[in-house]
């Protein structure tokens, strides 16, 4: 149900209340008649975009807050009360941070700037949790336009390629420990959030999880993961599966292993192209038939700087504690902001920012007269 006009204006004339205003003060802050104002409040005028803009930040109340249709709140509510009752910290702030992004997400909508369709419309397959993952990563890569090709190596690259091609907003935060990520499904937005304070190896398999979970429809409202790999329920079960298998396709792993075998080279290799952890490969190579279990242990055992120090671990390393903003969703926040449907506060909410220290940012530069520029450019000898 979408926001009528009477709920705003109610929202409107309590907010005014509650900030302890006349409508004389506000209508001046807003550029509009006292008689407008009047006529918006009565819910016989709807409000423009820049009004309500205007009228949120001045109160330094969320736009959000002011729009949310009427029949919205459900999910919000839900999240809230997970984040509640004996939930860590972590777990609560994470669930916050979803749930600022979620009603981000609805605030655009609301007002005209939709999140793109998702792209993820593959069938989950027949049999086992197991088959299940592989199943659902083969059809996904191929949806993708993938097939066994590597993915993108560097995690900023490869949450782009997953929003480019999917429809899945992503981001990273650098959450305390206890938690490695989660994911939100509300038609049609889709997110996924990671925990950056761990390893980037473990952060990207994080993201992979969390889409085996969204591709398959285990998330219809929001799905937290503490540890990706301490659960052996069966979505959990499918979603490991799903994860090792988008991330490392047998094909070309199985070719390595027959041209090269298995040495430091050959594993280093497939670490610098895969960006995965060394017990994730070791397992994965068993499970496709590459390896026996010797062989899975012995590639679980090494430990040689030729390993842990190969190309591109710098790049890995520097992952830890990033921040990343969903890039479809800042997108849309700055098209709103600069068609004047939005304030600066929710975009500033979304980047984490001081929204005076961002509006000062984004304000044009003032203008300097010729004389002040020619002083200031004449040298002193």
């Amino acid at each position: 149900m979408t926001l009528s006009v009477e709920l705003l204006a109610q929202r409107v004339r309590e907010s005014i209340t509650a900030a302890n205003l006349t409508q004389q003060d506000l209508a001046e802050v807003v550029g509009i008649s006292p008689s407008a104002l009047s006529r918006a409040l009565a819910g016989k005028r709807n409000f423009k975009s820049l009004e309500i803009a205007l009228i949120s930040d001045h109160l330094g109340i969320p736009v959000e807050d002011l729009l949310e249709s009427e029949a919205a709140g459900g999910s919000e509510t839900k999240i809230a009360a997970r984040a509640q009752e004996g939930a860590s910290p972590v777990i609560r702030e994470a669930v916050y941070r979803a749930d600022l992004l979620m009603k981000q997400d609805r605030l655009l909508s609301d007002i005209g700037v939709p999140s793109q369709d998702s792209l993820m419309d593959v069938a989950l397959p027949e049999g086992a949790p197991y088959e299940q993952g592989e199943g659902l990563a083969r059809a996904l890569r191929d949806r993708m336009g993938l097939g066994v090709d590597d993915l993108p190596t560097e995690l900023n690259e490869l949450a782009a390629f997953v929003e480019r091609k999917l429809g899945v907003d992503v981001a990273f935060e650098s959450f305390p420990e206890g938690l490695d990520g989660l994911c939100v499904s509300r038609d049609p937005f889709r997110l996924i959030l990671i925990s950056s304070r761990v390893a980037a190896t473990r952060q990207r398999y994080t993201l992979a999880h969390e889409l085996g979970h969204l591709v398959a429809g285990d998330s219809q409202d929001i799905k937290v993961d503490e540890n990706v790999w301490a659960v052996k329920s069966p979505t959990e079960t499918r979603a490991n599966a799903f994860a090792a298998a988008f991330l490392m396709p047998a094909e070309p792993l199985k070719q390595v292993i027959s041209e090269e075998g298995v040495s430091d080279a050959s594993i280093a290799k497939l670490l610098g192209r895969l960006r995965v952890s060394l017990d994730a490969l070791a397992f994965r190579l068993h499970n496709i038939g590459a390896v026996n279990s010797e062989g899975r242990d012995r590639i679980r055992a090494m430990s040689s700087t030729a390993i842990y120090l190969r190309a591109g671990r710098a790049s890995d390393l520097q992952a830890r504690n990033e921040r990343r903003v969903p890039m479809p969703l800042l997108r849309r926040s700055v098209k709103a902001y600069v068609n004047g449907k939005i304030g600066v506060r929710p975009l500033a909410d979304l980047l984490g920012v001081d929204p005076k220290e961002l509006l000062e940012e984004l304000s044009p530069p003032s203008k300097v007269t010729p004389s002040v520029a020619s002083e200031e450019m004449v040298p002193v000898l």
